[in-house]
């Protein structure tokens, strides 16, 4: 009758460590490395303190025994901090790198042509976190993409604006829009030329601002008859 086998076992030089058989078997070959040489170490000792037969093997075991107990000790500390490093590199836990949300859900609703159920899963989101940049982003674009309540939109650009946490280009990209639309759908030209403005004031040593003054000044000579100086 054929021997039944047991679980599989780890030998130890794959068990050592944090969990971890490269970790171990590097510690388990320098181990074997340096054996040799703390016998040696205290073989010297020994013979430096005049001790011979069992003292002197008893000097060398000694030696060897703590030595290789404080390389053990040492790779793994070493090694764990390694991991943990390589782990924060690999896994994003979001302590460096914030975590941008996916909206996947809402993006599968829109692509299957459910838009009015993806803009309403998206507008809940907003409620429920209102400073959600990627949110008001998302949700303005699918508005703008189909066509559907300029005015919605531009209320969600706006509302970025105002976030206080918003960072430079998420403010830019809103007063672009902004402008889009009110030179376009909303049709109100007062309106696109404040858009204008802040991007002037917000943005004034931009590429992007110096378009804006063009535009701006192109605005005002044909509806008000004026050049702009901005």
């Amino acid at each position: 009758m054929a021997k039944q086998l047991g679980a599989y076992k780890r030998p130890w030089y794959d068990r050592v460590g944090r969990d971890n058989g490269t970790t171990g078997r590097v510690v388990f070959y320098a181990l074997l490395t340096l054996t040799p040489a703390f016998l040696a170490i205290g073989y010297l000792l020994a013979r430096l303190l005049g001790l011979g037969g069992i003292a002197m093997v008893g000097m060398m075991i000694g030696v060897a025994t703590v030595s290789d107990t404080v390389v053990f000790f040492v790779a793994q500390h070493f090694a764990g901090a390694g991991a943990t490093v390589l782990t924060r590199f690999t896994h994003n836990d979001g302590a460096t790198t914030p975590y941008q949300r996916q909206f996947s859900y809402q993006e599968a609703l829109a692509a299957k042509g459910l838009v009015e159920a993806a803009l309403t899963s998206y507008e809940a989101e907003i409620v429920a976190a209102p400073n959600d940049l990627e949110a008001i982003v998302r949700t303005a674009d699918l508005y703008l993409t189909h066509r559907k309540r300029p005015e919605r939109a531009a209320e969600l650009l706006r509302m970025l604006q105002r976030v206080p946490a918003a960072p430079a280009e998420k403010v830019l990209y809103a007063t672009h829009r902004l402008v889009d639309l009110y030179l376009g759908p909303l049709d109100d030209r007062g309106k696109a030329i404040v858009e204008l403005r802040r991007l002037i004031d917000n943005f004034p040593a931009s590429q992007a601002a110096r378009f804006a003054r063009d535009a701006l000044a192109k605005l005002r000579r044909e509806h008000h008859g004026t050049d702009d100086n901005a």
